[in-house]
């Protein structure tokens, strides 16, 4: 059985954000398109990954604040996420994920954001697996 590829389950051109945009907005943006982590991208390039997580304390701390602008999403994000290319294989970077407790992987090709793949990919991967397997048995 060959192994996937990372191909096989990301999500392509994932909504991101630039580093200059404000904390809040990105909040707003991950709400509305029902996403817990976007990632950061600075001229053209990728930048970083923020967090659902990163941005909920903000929202907190700025409650009922004038105007309500949070810093940019650059102050925020991590400047070191996992990041892995579209033909890595899959297993490999589901082991990685695991072991670091991570929660998405940016895919790139070069400097260039391509895709994401998040627990909730891999978990459909399995499920499709293990269905796969079931029917062959």
């Amino acid at each position: 059985m060959d192994v996937p590829s990372v191909r096989s389950v990301m999500t392509p051109a994932p909504r991101a954000v630039d580093s200059m945009e404000d904390s809040l907005t990105a909040l707003a943006l991950m709400e509305q398109h029902g996403v817990r982590h976007l990632p950061v991208i600075d001229k053209g390039d990728l930048f970083g990954i923020v967090s659902e997580r990163d941005l909920v304390g903000v929202r907190a701390a700025l409650s009922g604040a004038r105007g309500e602008v949070g810093p940019p999403v650059r102050a925020l994000c991590s400047r070191t996420p996992y990041v892995v290319s579209p033909d890595d294989a899959l297993d490999a970077v589901a082991t990685e994920m695991a072991n670091r407790r991570l929660g998405t992987a940016l895919v790139s090709e070069g400097p260039r954001l391509v895709g994401i793949v998040s627990t909730v990919d891999l978990c459909r991967a399995l499920a499709q697996l293990v269905g796969r397997m079931r029917a062959e048995s």
